[in-house]
C-alpha cells in the first residue's frame, strides 16, 4: 500500500518548534516571523490604469481629473469617449440660434442670435481683455476710455451684447479690488516646446473631419507636434509642426478663451490709447469674435472641412460610431455588442436626437440673460463662510479659463467686510437701468 504523508494542522515552524501564525492577508508585506515563500508572489501584475483619487487636490470636475490620471482613457470602454463628448459639447455650446442679436433685420451681420455659451465666453474674453490692457495702461486709463461712449450710447449696443458688457465690467471692477491693478490676475501664453520624440506620420496638411487632440505639457506625447485623430477608429493619427496657429493649449474651451482674448485686447488697445472707440466698433468685435469662436469650435470640435457643422447629429454620428467601434475592438468581446441590435438603437437615438432637436430650436427660450454676478456674490458671503479666494473661484468665472499658470490669490490684506460692501453697492447698480450710476461706481476706486 502506497504511503501518503499526512500535513498536521498546525504547521511547525522549521528550527524553532513555534507554530507558524496564520496568514490572514497574504498580499501584506512579509515579516521576519512569517517567511516569504508562504505568500504568493505579483510578478505578472498588469499595469495600474489610475484612478480619480490620484488627482491632484485642486482638481475641481471629475472629468478633469479622470484627465490627469487617465490622458489616454484606458479605463473608458469607449476609447478617449470623454474627451470626444468635451469637443461635442464645446462646439454646441458656441453655436447661436437662427434669428438675429439685434431684433433689427441685418443689424448683427451674422443672422445668429448668440448662445449662452457664446456670451458666457465673450463676457470672460472681454473681462480677460481689459484685465490685459489694465495691467499695461492702467485702471483708469482703459476705464475712461472704454466706458465714454457708453455714457451716451449705451442703448445702441446690440440687445444681447449690453448684459455681456455690463457683466465684463463688473467682473474687472471685481477683480481689481481683490488683487490690485499692478497684480490682477491674466493670461500666459504657453510656449511651443519641442521633445525628442517625432511621430512617424507627420503631414503638411490636415485632413478632412480630422479633430485636433489636446495634451498637458506632462501628457503629450509628442512636445511640438500637434495629434489629429480621424473620424474612424482605425485611422492612424496624423501630426502636423506646431506654429502659432497652433499654440499648446490643454483643451478647446481653453483656445476658444484664448483666441477671443487676445483678439480683443489687441483691436481695442488703439481705441483705448486714442480714445476714440465707439459702440458701433465695440458691436463690430463683439460681432466678429461670436463668429470666429464659432467657426473655430465647429472646426476643432466637428472635424476639418465637416459638411453639416450645425447639425448635432453630424458631429453625433462619426463620434459615437468610431467609440463603438472601438469598444468593439479593443475593449468588450464580439459577442458582447450584436452589430445588427446596435445599428437599430443608432438609427433609434439618431431619430430621437432630430425630434428633440426641432422642439429646441423651436420653443426654446432665447437670448438667456447672464446672472448677476455681484448679488449672488453678496448672498454667498453673506449666508456662508466663504473665503475671498472662493468668491473669487466661484464668480470671476474669466480665471478658469486663463491659459498658463496665473498666480489668483487674493492677497490677505483685502478687508473682506468692505469688499461686501463694495459688492452690494455695485450689485444694485447693475440692476438699476440707470448705466451711468453702475459706470460712475465702477470707475471709483
Amino acid at each position: 500500500m502506497t504511503e501518503h504523508t499526512i500535513w498536521p494542522a498546525t504547521v511547525i515552524q522549521p528550527h524553532t518548534n513555534k507554530p507558524i501564525p496564520k496568514i490572514e492577508n497574504p498580499q501584506r508585506t512579509p515579516t521576519t516571523e512569517t517567511p516569504h515563500r508562504y505568500y504568493k508572489n505579483n510578478h505578472h501584475k498588469t499595469p495600474d490604469i489610475g484612478t480619480i483619487a490620484g488627482a491632484d487636490q485642486n482638481i475641481k470636475k471629475i472629468l478633469d481629473g479622470l484627465k490627469q490620471v487617465d490622458p489616454q482613457g484606458l479605463s473608458n470602454i469607449f476609447p478617449q469617449f470623454y474627451d470626444m463628448m468635451e469637443k461635442i459639447r464645446s462646439a454646441t455650446s458656441m453655436k447661436g440660434s437662427p434669428g438675429n442679436s439685434s431684433g433689427v433685420s441685418g443689424n448683427d451681420g451674422g443672422g445668429q442670435e448668440p448662445s449662452e455659451g457664446q456670451k458666457e465666453l465673450i463676457s470672460d474674453a472681454l473681462t480677460g481683455a481689459l484685465s490685459i490692457l489694465v495691467k499695461e495702461l492702467g485702471y483708469t486709463t482703459v476705464l475712461t476710455s472704454f466706458t465714454l461712449p457708453l455714457l451716451t450710447n449705451f442703448n445702441d449696443l446690440l440687445e444681447d451684447y449690453k448684459d455681456i458688457v455690463k457683466d465684463s465690467l463688473l467682473s474687472l471692477y471685481i477683480s481689481v479690488i481683490l488683487y490690485g491693478e499692478k497684480d490682477i490676475p491674466i493670461s500666459i501664453i504657453p510656449e511651443i516646446v519641442f521633445g525628442d520624440n517625432i511621430p512617424s506620420n507627420v503631414a503638411t496638411a490636415v485632413p478632412d473631419m480630422y479633430t485636433q487632440n489636446y495634451y498637458t505639457s506632462e501628457n503629450d506625447p509628442y512636445p511640438g507636434y500637434v495629434e489629429f485623430e480621424g473620424p474612424n477608429d482605425n485611422d492612424e493619427p496624423v501630426y502636423i509642426l506646431r506654429t502659432d496657429e497652433y499654440l499648446p493649449f490643454t483643451s478647446l474651451d481653453e483656445e476658444l478663451y484664448s483666441t477671443a482674448e487676445q483678439g480683443f485686447a489687441r483691436e481695442v488697445r488703439p481705441y483705448i490709447i486714442t480714445i476714440s472707440l465707439t459702440v458701433d466698433i465695440l458691436n463690430e468685435l463683439l460681432e466678429k469674435y461670436c463668429n470666429e469662436i464659432t467657426d473655430i469650435a465647429d472646426e476643432k470640435g466637428a472635424g476639418k472641412g465637416s459638411s453639416s457643422p450645425t447639425d448635432l447629429i453630424s458631429m453625433l454620428g462619426p463620434v459615437l460610431g468610431g467609440a463603438i467601434s472601438g469598444a468593439k475592438t479593443n475593449h468588450l468581446p464580439n459577442s458582447f455588442l450584436d452589430q445588427t441590435k446596435m445599428n437599430k438603437l443608432l438609427n433609434n437615438a439618431t431619430k430621437e436626437q432630430n425630434e428633440l432637436k426641432n422642439v429646441y430650436e423651436k420653443y426654446a427660450k432665447k437670448a438667456m440673460k447672464l446672472p448677476n454676478k455681484s448679488s449672488s456674490m453678496v448672498s454667498k458671503m453673506n449666508n456662508t463662510n466663504y473665503s475671498l479666494d472662493e468668491v473669487a473661484e466661484d464668480q470671476l468665472t474669466h480665471l478658469s479659463k486663463l491659459s498658463g499658470s496665473p498666480s489668483s490669490s487674493v492677497p490677505d490684506t483685502v478687508d473682506k467686510e468692505n469688499f461686501i460692501i463694495v459688492a452690494e453697492t455695485a450689485a444694485n447698480a447693475f440692476e438699476s437701468n440707470n448705466v451711468f450710476d453702475f459706470i460712475k461706481i465702477i470707475k471709483e476706486i
